[in-house]
């Protein structure tokens, strides 16, 4: 029987990824709803004190197929979506405290249906915020403080002997792997769940596909012969990096080479930025004091505007087909784009010869050469037909101020006038002189001549740039696919 590959899209799998934030899904047969009318089921689940969240998801067939996830042999593609960091809010703050409300008032009514009543003041209602607090914090603690700040920005390798996220992770997949002997397996994930999911792809070559949003890169903390296998371009068949450039967690450690294939996403807010006045004082502070671990990487203000929670997956944006919108989608239609963004990647750490900035460049290039052809083609013409309308008016002019006088030939002053007085003087002032005070034929015919030969001017410019703009561009995408970034 041949076997059905996954053909889940990025928008699918970016709907997965953010399904792992909501402690909600964390139950056997939860559904989530993909695209088309889709949806996964989670058959398997993983919570640890060390902050690890992920879940196992399948197709509603492959749920069917396998006895709601029981018959593991029976599924054929399984997709684990890694939690990222813990946001900080007070949702989901709200959200922690929830789940333990909820088994609480689950575990009284079953105790009520054997006909003992608990009173309300006794319902144990203080321990929901008590235990949510406990664990909240620590997803924090775990999460921004150990993984993001100790290994992420200060670039720890995750095989440290420790027992880490990323070690966590990858143990989980082989746990999956082992399992579920039979099936494909894919991993997903954001910010640090997708560092956590390319971590697993680079160490376990059973994973058919990896696709991670806004993730750091992992090459620093990658164990030697994995970083050598990385340089070969190994990785990038099997994992996709869709990156931001308002993102301070998606552009750390990007002046280091590329684990995967990355590609660079269009966020709306995209050239404006972010606005550093905009943070607290306190978030402002924390992300100063992380400048000791010298990370030359790290944009401060984005990074804190990460840690505030405005790093979401729901600024993407996808094409008909599933396939995330990219800055270079964009790019070719907005020829006033391409400048914006360069000015506003000057304002923060994303360098110049950095396998990001390089994308956009030959857009400048191009994008300047489609202007300046508008300009010689349609403003520059314009420019033409005027000069060239002088003429015809001049002539008109002249008719016009020979019939006035014409008319007025014989009366008042002018009755000693005859039509042939006025037509002598007509062809005085009509005479073509070469710098006759009222018109020039010559200066007239040099203005055009000029105009003409700016506008053939221009537009062999406009080529120009458009040629070095192509091959500065296709320069640039070898580079980058060198490189593993699109």
């Amino acid at each position: 029987m041949s076997r059905k590959k996954n053909s889940l899209t990025d928008e699918d799998y970016n709907k997965a990824s953010s399904a792992a934030y909501n402690l909600r899904n964390y139950r056997i047969g939860t559904n989530i709803e993909i695209s088309n009318g889709q949806k996964l089921y989670v058959v398997d689940h993983k919570k640890t004190k060390k902050g690890l969240d992920a879940l196992t998801l399948v197709s509603e067939k492959d749920y069917k197929i396998s006895n709601h996830g029981k018959d593991k042999e029976k599924i054929q593609n399984a997709i684990i979506a890694y939690r990222g960091s813990e946001p900080i809010s007070p949702g989901q703050f709200q959200d922690t405290i929830k789940q333990y409300r909820d088994e609480r008032e689950q575990l009284i009514k079953e105790v009520e249906k054997k006909g003992i009543n608990i009173p309300e003041d006794e319902d144990g209602s203080f321990y929901d915020s008590a235990k949510g607090l406990r664990e909240y914090s620590n997803e924090i603690l775990q999460d921004w403080l150990h993984m993001d700040t100790s290994y992420l920005v200060g670039k720890k390798p995750f095989d440290d002997g420790t027992d880490n996220q990323a070690i966590q992770a990858d143990q989980y997949a082989k746990t999956i792997h082992q399992n579920f002997k039979n099936a494909d397996i894919q991993v997903t994930g954001h910010s640090l769940g997708g560092s956590n999911a390319g971590y697993v792809v680079v160490m376990n070559d059973f994973i058919e596909r990896g696709v991670t949003f806004e993730n750091p890169n992992i090459y620093e903390n990658l164990p030697e012969d994995v970083k050598a296998r990385a340089l070969k371009g190994e990785f990038r068949s099997r994992l996709t990096e869709y990156i931001n450039l308002n993102d301070g967690l998606s552009l750390l450690n990007r002046d280091a080479a590329e684990v995967g294939k990355v590609k660079v996403m269009y966020d709306e807010a995209l050239p404006n930025g972010v606005q550093n006045n905009s943070l607290p004082d306190e978030v402002k502070m924390l992300g100063l004091g992380l400048k000791h671990y010298g990370n030359q990487s790290l944009d401060i203000t984005l990074f804190a505007e990460a840690l505030m929670g405005s790093h979401g997956l729901d600024r993407y944006n996808f094409h008909s087909d599933g396939s995330v919108q990219t800055v270079d989608d964009v790019l070719k239609n907005n020829p006033d784009f391409a400048l914006a963004m360069l000015e506003q990647m000057k304002s923060t750490n994303v360098k110049a010869n950095t396998g990001v900035s390089i994308l956009i460049k030959s857009h400048v290039l191009m994008n300047t050469s489609t202007q300046l052809k508008h300009v010689a083609e349609t403003e520059w013409s314009k420019m033409i037909r005027q000069i060239e309308r002088i003429d015809d008016k001049v002539k008109d002019s002249i008719e016009d101020v020979r019939n006035m006088h014409a008319r007025m030939v014989g009366f008042g002053a002018y009755d000693e006038l005859s039509v042939s007085d006025v037509d002598d003087l007509i062809n005085k002032i009509k005479m073509n002189k070469p710098h006759h005070l009222f018109y020039s034929k010559e200066k007239y015919d040099q203005a055009v001549d000029a105009a003409l030969n700016l506008q053939h001017f221009l537009q062999m410019i406009a080529d120009d740039l458009g040629h070095m703009g192509h091959a500065y561009h296709d320069a640039d995408l070898a580079a980058a696919s060198r490189m593993g970034i699109s």
